[in-house]
């Protein structure tokens, strides 16, 4: 596993840029309407001025609706090949919907989009959302260094 490995000298900025390059698929977690958890696997697909950035289709639902209607998140992200090998993090954030502000940015940031959807992009692009993560706090865990190391980030 190349992950990088963390520090308490490791800015803001620079842990959001390895959650996207480095670690990229994360479980985003919210409230449904009817107080049940709901979580999906996401990529982080950009960082630009502090927040996190990821898409979602409308046409997914309950997870849409759910993520649609939440003011918070919780984005968890793990790399590793056992525990002594691993790292990860949990950032609680603000989300919003930015509907298709950026979407051209991801893809353009994310070429492999144009894999996934190669099918139909134009239809793809019109039921995919962006959804703005505003960070707030975050915690990371890394099992390969010793002692084992733990920092917490505040936005």
């Amino acid at each position: 596993m190349s992950v990088s490995i963390l520090n308490n000298q490791t800015t803001n900025s620079e842990f959001l840029k390895f959650a996207v390059d480095e670690i990229h698929n994360v479980v985003i977690s919210t409230v449904s309407n009817k107080k049940l958890p709901s979580a999906q696997v996401c990529d982080l697909l950009f960082t630009q001025n502090g927040k996190l950035y990821i898409t979602t289709s409308k046409n997914n639902h309950p997870f849409f609706d759910d993520l649609d209607k939440s003011t918070n998140v919780l984005v968890t992200g793990y790399k590793g090949d056992g525990t002594m090998d691993s790292c990860g993090f949990s950032i609680n954030a603000k989300v919003r919907n930015i509907h298709q502000e950026l979407l051209d940015l991801a893809f353009e940031k994310n070429p492999y989009l144009y894999e996934i959807y190669q099918d139909n992009i134009a239809k793809a692009k019109q039921a995919l959302q962006i959804f703005e993560i505003t960070p707030k706090t975050a915690g990371y865990l890394d099992h390969r260094t010793k002692p084992i190391f733990y920092r917490e980030f505040k936005f």
